[in-house]
């Protein structure tokens, strides 16, 4: 994405970062080291995390070091950081305000001695005197404390032994095997951060030394910001304007190149093996592995994931001495990436790793870096700092034998020169095998009064274990006659129990007899009770017949009854009609019985009556009541 944005857009036409970059690049050779690189941004304010992702971010492709489009993009993200906003590519495009940086105005950023003295010291002065009142009360000798000294105070605080070795080895910056207030300063800090879960670097970060300690440790600001790779040393056409003589600048100035220093400068476009498609995948699995964050990853950390290839235990071996190019027995990012290439075209295609790795093969951080033999390796500094010396060595001795200026006295100034750049590097090389064998010396005599110490103690501690065992024995003596009584009593418990357990059998077997018979009778009782409910299921149908009849039955009888009923009324009305023709025979009778005297005109009159009634009484009521 950042690709594909133009120098305009990153900048939003403001001249400041222009002005920026010329000060890392005043040559305008296009591309910036990660020594000037990291020396500029630390200037920004912001973590050395965050630093590390811009880095990251601005050299996707892992060159190790930052061409103009990527140190625009870095001063991008720097003031996207400042912002507020998030450190990443979709961040370019926002409208933000440029970077600020501390004293930016020094055309020269590549002093290291200048930069370290721009930082302050990380430990505050509340800190500072109350870690100098420890220091005091461990009474130093001439100001320094010894490991014996230090260490109950280190291990009080009850952090691994790893991590104060790791505490003593940054604190002890002139590695002298003591400390004095300033170094007992950055240790007890280091313990501090570390109580609160804070990770100890790799690197002592050059915020953190001393500042009486910052003109002895010059490289100690090249790798202070985890994440940026070593620096290697710049190509030998970065140097066509860099002074590197003093006043021999001014008598060549030129600066034109020969074919041989093309020839090598060429070498750093070489593509990098691991494909990009896996160096994403290959990064995750680095930054999940590395859990100090340290920038680095043991072999106790990848094992796991080593082994999980199936490989033999000696290809892999073969695997990690090729990876780890400097033998320190850790791995970089890139070396990680590069050894889990070569597991993947052993896994995959069945490609053995090489003897030895090829110019494709070296990560693109360490190219032209010198790769350390077995027998000993140099730090990332120490070999920039050769690779620097001889470079200048070969630059002199170019000025002193082929290119003259034409004036006598210039070329034997010259001349001299060289040879005191010569007799330099050689006496350099000299202190520096020699401070390398006094370390070791040093390191192999304090880890044989170690030893001794610790044998020491051991023996100790093998003599109080001898009493406390003669202690012991004689107690389980004791306990053994105590444990044989015990032993016949339980033995008469156990015939006691046998006897016991005997008549439970006895009994049991009993119990089983009477349980089966009792099953036998509940299963002739589930069948009787399967009879009886197959009845009661029959009476139950023969029940709900019944229902049904008698709801007929007593229909019919609601009919019945009401017929009834209604011959009742009819039978009322049938009494009724009689009762008034009894009445009328009764008067007939009279009538009929009565004096004769009469005349028949009345008895015509009740024939006409009893004849009405005859013939429109009680026969019309019965045929009524038959309709």
């Amino acid at each position: 994405m950042a690709a594909h944005i133009s120098l305009t857009q990153l900048s939003s036409g403001n001249p400041v970062y222009e002005s920026f970059y010329r000060q890392v690049d005043p040559g305008n050779t296009g591309r910036v080291g990660p020594t000037e690189a990291a020396l500029f941004l630390k200037k920004s304010g912001l973590p050395d995390i965050t630093l590390g992702k811009i880095w990251d971010l601005a050299d996707p492709d892992g060159n190790g070091y930052l061409d103009k489009q990527g140190f625009y993009v870095a001063l991008r993200l720097v003031a996207c950081a400042q912002s507020g906003q998030e450190v990443s590519l979709s961040s370019l495009n926002l409208s933000v305000p440029p970077p600020k940086f501390k004293d930016t105005s020094s055309p020269s950023l590549s002093s290291t001695a200048s930069a370290s003295s721009e930082l302050h010291w990380a430990v505050r002065p509340e800190e500072k005197s109350k870690f100098d009142g420890i220091f005091e009360s461990l009474a130093p000798v001439n100001g320094l404390l010894s490991g014996e000294k230090v260490k109950p105070v280190l291990i009080n605080s009850k952090l691994p032994l790893d991590v104060l070795g790791k505490v003593w080895d940054l604190s002890d910056i002139d590695k002298d095997g003591h400390l004095d207030r300033d170094e007992f300063a950055v240790a007890m800090h280091l313990v501090y951060r570390a109580l609160e879960k804070e990770p100890v670097p790799a690197l002592l970060p050059s915020i953190l030394v001393p500042p009486s300690k910052r003109k002895k440790s010059l490289g100690s600001v090249v790798g202070s910001v985890p994440g940026l790779p070593a620096s290697p040393p710049p190509p030998k056409d970065s140097l066509r304007s860099t002074p590197s003589h003093g006043s021999m600048n001014s008598l060549n100035s030129t600066g034109s190149l020969s074919p041989k220093h093309t020839l090598k400068s060429g070498q750093h476009a070489v593509t990098w093996v691991v494909p990009v498609s896996d160096r994403g995948r290959y990064d995750d699995i680095f930054l999940k592995t590395d859990a100090d964050l340290d920038g680095f990853v043991s072999g106790h950390e990848v094992k796991e994931i080593f082994m999980q290839s199936g490989l033999s235990q000696n290809v892999l071996a073969h695997i990690w001495a090729l990876a780890d190019t400097r033998q320190i027995g850790k791995l970089t990012r890139e070396q990680f990436a590069l050894a889990m290439h070569l597991i993947q075209q052993k896994v995959s295609k069945g490609i053995d790793p090489p003897q030895a790795l090829t110019a494709d093969m070296i990560p693109p951080s360490e190219r032209g870096t010198p790769v350390p033999s077995m027998s000993g390796y140099m730090t990332p500094v120490g070999s920039e700092m050769a690779a620097l010396s001889e470079m200048r060595r070969d630059s002199s001795s170019s000025v002193g034998s082929g290119e003259f200026t034409g004036i006598k006295e210039l070329d034997d100034i010259s001349q001299e020169i060289a040879q005191l750049q010569r007799e330099k590097y050689t006496l350099e090389q000299d202190i520096r095998e020699t401070e390398e064998a006094i370390r070791q010396k040093s390191a192999e005599v304090q880890e044989m009064q170690n030893d001794l110490d610790r044998e020491t103690a051991s023996l100790q501690e093998l003599e109080a274990q001898k009493q406390d065992a003669q202690d012991r024995l004689e107690e389980m003596d004791q306990q053994k006659h105590k444990l044989e009584d015990m032993l016949n009593e339980v033995r008469m418990k156990c015939q006691e129990e046998s006897q016991m357990i005997s008549t439970l059998q006895s009994q049991i077997h009993s119990q089983e007899s009477d349980l089966q018979c009792q099953e036998e009778e509940l299963s002739r009782a589930k069948a009787d009770l399967g009879r009886l409910q197959q009845e009661e299921n029959q009476l139950e149908q023969s029940l709900a017949a019944g229902k049904i009849q008698l709801e007929t039955i007593i229909k019919s009888l609601k009919a019945t009854q009401d017929e009834i009923n209604q011959a009742r009324s009819k039978l009322s009305q049938i009494q009724d009609s009689q009762q008034e023709v009894s009445k009328s025979i009764e008067q007939y009778n009279s009538t009929l019985n009565g004096t004769h005297g009469g005349s028949m005109t009345n008895l015509a009159d009740m024939s006409e009556g009893f004849s009405d009634r005859e013939n429109g009484g009680f026969p019309a009521m019965v045929r009524a009541a038959q309709v």
